[in-house]
């Protein structure tokens, strides 16, 4: 087996692992489960790439991020190691291919959404794959404790049982100890090796700012940045106002939110990481498996709804280790509008069984079968028939999309999908009638295979019309025209949400539903929320100290360079205040063993005073505190 520091060496040139890379490494390559929770910019991705090379057969790698996916596939394939992906943007013919080829040993790595882990194509061949790891990416999302919740993760389990020797490494970047219990009961990891990554980012200043005009901040901020930054935002609209706010400030910025169509979205994101747009305002989707370093702010102009969301998005700035900011907005408006938000997320029992019936009854669904094809939805409109709010039906059909009632598909779709009706002599003869239509029939087959005759394969109509020099109309018209002869079926790219029915119109129940789930859910997404205001609201704690104490890190150092610690260096404590403190709290810690914050809470004086006085002792080396944030005498103290 190869040493994994060559490895490093000759593929990604550095001579040497970051913090708890190597030990992570190891342990798989020991052939131990591993649990590894490194935060954003740890390297998450060397820990399963540097095993798999060393172990050789095939890596299968589980994720959620198509366009980390696609990111990473790229830069394994210009390192010479065969890499692919399979998700839902992809023709059947290509995941065939791509599955065939895991299969026969061509590839090295493999991107598997973990909505595809049921499906036949996979499952015909995952028993027969040369696999020697399984790395499960973002596996917070297996938890439902978690912050990003999803059900097809919970058919992870299932590989265990086909590779049982293999090893498991799982990894995310946010999560708190019910998250990583979670991940470990649910993955069914056998008594794991656990690492975790420190969640200080020393070189990452977190400020909150009282604000209420938000857009002359911003762009004062803006003007003070060097290098390139996020600003993320709550809606699609608001990406967008913000995208306009910094271009009539001289910026070069863009919009990006899941309203845009995949090529639109893949451009946008190009053009950041070229560094040719400086500004991205987005939703928080953008900026998910990016490795872009230069990174030198992120604004959250509208709060997130929990801290692991935040946590991950602030992290995207200063990647490289130098000097950056984390700025987050705190505005009255901006708090009740997300707590108005983060209440619709979970509709009450009447609202979502009132929605599912007004669905159900709006597209004519029956209680013996479903409608063939998909709806096109258009959310207000629809809100509007329903007379009820657009951003609670939304989160209705998230739901019953979840569990199963129905499929919603959000986001636009560049994709056409084409399926031949003809058989192949007869295809041949109609050639041969229709010589104008030859060239766009052959180059169907040329670029969809045979499999085209049997199941509908997707393709860029857009691209397409390059290729044959026509317009995109001019193409439209011809497919258009061969439906009408009976060649094929061509479905056009969808341009607006669309929502298929899978289950026959039923009286929907809670048991149906999985509702106790659901309040459960709620309570923790209640929980999150409450965490995430307290943060931005309390004045007394360092910022990095909060969230390395919400993510069940025993720290006790402050940062030092956040906005209260900040704060704090210009705060004196009166004389005789100071020696009332300092004598509480030696007595405290002779005649008990207090924690940091145990003594942060007493009195007199406030917290801020009492962290000066805290400090000077322990400089003073009358005090000293031990890795699990206990305070102890030091011999000079007693």
């Amino acid at each position: 087996m190869e040493n994994p520091s060559d490895i490093l060496k000759r593929y990604w040139g550095y001579d040497q692992f970051r913090p708890l890379q190597a030990d992570i490494i190891h342990s798989v390559l020991a052939g131990h489960d591993t649990l590894a929770l490194l935060p954003t910019g740890g390297g998450k991705s060397v820990c399963f790439q540097v095993p798999g090379l060393c172990l050789g057969g095939l890596t299968l790698v589980i994720s959620p991020l198509i366009a980390l996916m696609q990111d990473q596939v790229n830069r394994l394939e210009q390192m010479g190691i065969p890499a692919a992906f399979v998700n839902a943007t992809l023709p059947h013919w290509q995941i065939d291919a791509r599955l065939q080829a895991a299969m026969d040993g061509d590839l090295r790595f493999l991107y598997l959404a973990p909505e595809r882990l049921q499906s036949e194509m996979f499952q015909a061949r995952v028993r027969n794959m040369p696999i020697n790891l399984l790395a499960i990416d973002e596996a917070h999302c297996v938890s439902q404790w978690g912050h990003d919740f999803r059900p097809s993760y919970l058919e992870i389990h299932t590989l265990r049982d086909i590779f049982p020797k293999v090893p498991m490494l799982a990894l995310t970047a946010s999560a708190p100890p019910s998250v990583k219990a979670d991940i470990v009961q649910q993955l069914r990891l056998r008594q794991p090796a656990e690492f975790l990554g420190s969640f200080r980012r020393p070189n990452l200043r977190f400020f909150v700012l009282p604000e209420e005009n938000t857009n002359d901040r911003l762009l004062r901020i803006a003007t003070r940045t060097q290098g390139t930054g996020i600003v993320y935002a709550r809606t699609r609209r608001h990406t967008e106002e913000v995208a306009r706010l910094l271009q009539s400030g001289g910026f070069s910025a863009a919009a990006y939110h899941a309203g845009l169509p995949n090529t639109d979205r893949s451009r946008i994101q190009q053009s950041w990481i070229n560094n040719e747009v400086r500004f991205m305002a987005a939703t928080n989707a953008f900026g998910m498996g990016i490795d872009k370093g230069e990174v030198r702010l992120v604004v959250h102009y509208h709060l997130p709804a929990d801290l692991e969301s935040y946590y991950q998005e602030a992290g995207r700035a200063g990647r490289d280790g130098e000097e950056s900011m984390a700025v987050s907005f705190l505005n009255p408006i901006d708090l009740r509008n997300l707590r108005d938000w983060s209440e619709l997320k979970y509709p009450d029992w009447p609202t979502l069984q009132g929605h599912y019936h007004f669905l159900c009854q709006h597209f004519r669904v029956s209680n013996e079968g479903v409608p063939p094809g998909e709806f096109v939805v258009d959310l207000s409109r629809l809100a509007q028939a329903g007379k009820t709010s657009a951003l609670s039906l939304f989160n209705s059909i998230r739901i019953l999309d979840r569990e199963g009632f129905i499929a919603f598909n959000e986001s636009p779709d560049d994709f056409g999908y084409l399926m031949l009706r003809m058989e192949a002599r007869n295809l041949l003869n109609y050639k041969e009638r229709t010589p104008a239509y030859a060239p766009l029939i052959d180059f169907v087959l040329r670029q969809l295979g045979g499999e085209v005759y049997h199941h509908e394969a997707a393709f860029l109509p857009y691209t397409w019309a390059q290729d044959l020099r026509l317009t995109p109309d001019e193409l439209d018209q011809k497919l258009n025209f061969l439906i009408q002869q009976g060649v094929l079926i061509y479905r056009p790219p969808l341009k607006e949400p669309t929502l298929r029915f899978l289950k026959p119109y039923q009286f929907l129940t809670k048991a149906a539903l999985n509702w106790e789930r659901y309040e459960w859910l709620k309570q923790r997404n209640t929980y999150r929320l409450n965490e995430m205001i307290r943060y931005v609201e309390q004045t007394e704690i360092c910022r990095s100290l909060f969230l390395q104490h919400y993510f069940g890190e025993n720290a006790t150092d402050p940062c030092g360079v956040c906005d209260i610690c900040t704060a704090r260096k210009n705060r004196r404590v009166e004389r005789d205040l100071f020696e009332e403190i300092k004598n509480q709290m030696l007595e405290m810690v002779r005649q008990e063993k207090p924690t940091y914050r145990d003594l942060m809470l007493g009195e007199p004086g406030d917290a801020v005073e009492r962290e000066r006085v805290l400090r000077f002792l322990v400089e003073k080396e009358w005090l000293k505190i031990d890795p699990f944030g206990v305070v102890q005498l030091r011999k000079n103290g007693s």
